[in-house]
């Protein structure tokens, strides 16, 4: 009888420390299970994550919202293993963590076209002379210089703004050429 009471307390002995031990769930919270390709993730399977590991630091990204507007910074910093700082990610946090943030990316509308310009923010003409000359030139020859442009820039604004020119055709503006052109604009006119 000794012996089996023995065994059964080694054996109870063993199962409590293999239990102690630096399993996934010891170290990072309960294990979580791994979403499958294409599998939708909801924030709430990753908000506890987000609150255990993120919100010590990033306290603006409570809600779905924010943390999706940041969803690409957050993605690159998890991944490059910059984040989260001290506290790792389990295996199945860490996945399932993105690929929320990549639904959100997914899911978010683009980003608005930003115009061309220099390192202090400004437009200057000689990001406007090469669309001016592949896009305006053909139909109106005299503006290829900065004085004759800046002084008819509020009518020019106004009909790029209205899409009335340029005209229907091949010399559409591409978005970041339309912003860059009317951003130029607008600074010509102080505004």
């Amino acid at each position: 009888m000794k012996p089996i009471l023995a065994f059964v307390a080694i054996a109870a002995t063993m199962a409590f420390l293999a239990s102690c031990g630096d399993s996934e769930e010891s170290l990072a919270g309960p294990v979580q299970p791994v979403a499958g390709p294409g599998e939708r993730v909801a924030f709430s399977s990753v908000q506890s994550t987000i609150q255990q590991k993120c919100l010590r630091c990033h306290t603006g990204y409570a809600d779905s919202t924010n943390l999706a507007a940041a969803a690409a910074a957050a993605q690159a910093t998890i991944e490059g293993g910059s984040m989260p700082q001290g506290d790792q990610l389990s295996q199945g946090q860490k996945a399932n963590l993105l690929a929320w943030l990549e639904q959100a990316q997914a899911s978010a509308p683009p980003a608005a076209p930003q115009p061309i310009t220099n390192s202090v923010g400004r437009v200057e003409f000689s990001s406007v002379a090469p669309i001016v000359e592949a896009k305006c030139i053909i139909c109106h020859g005299g503006y290829s210089d900065s004085a004759k442009l800046s002084a008819s820039a509020s009518a020019a604004q106004a009909a790029i703004e209205a899409s009335y020119m340029p005209y229907p055709g091949p010399n559409q503006l591409t978005p970041v050429e339309r912003i860059t052109l009317i951003t130029w604009l607008k600074q010509e006119q102080g505004l």
